[in-house]
C-alpha cells in the first residue's frame, strides 16, 4: 500500500487500472508468491478496506482513488 500511496501522491487520483500499470514488477511477483493474483478487482477491494478504516486513501470520486491527507 505504501507504493500505491506514493504513486497517487505523485500522479494524483487514479483508477485501479491506472495504479496497476504504475506498480513495479516485483510487487506483482510478491503477490503471486503469496498466492494472490493482483488484479484491478483485488486491488479495489484492498483499497476499499483502507478507505473504510480511514487509512491511506480517500473514497473514490468517479472511480478514482486519492491519497488521504493526514
Amino acid at each position: 500500500m505504501q507504493e500505491i500511496a506514493e504513486l497517487i501522491a505523485e500522479r494524483g487520483s487514479l483508477t485501479p487500472d491506472e495504479i496497476l500499470s504504475g506498480l513495479r514488477t516485483w510487487t506483482f511477483r510478491g503477490a503471486a508468491l503469496h498466492m494472490e493474483s493482483l488484479t484491478a478487482g483485488t486491488l479495489r477491494k484492498k483499497i476499499d478496506v483502507r478507505v473504510t478504516h480511514r487509512r491511506y486513501f480517500e473514497a473514490p470520486l468517479e472511480g478514482r482513488y486519492g491519497r488521504r491527507n493526514a
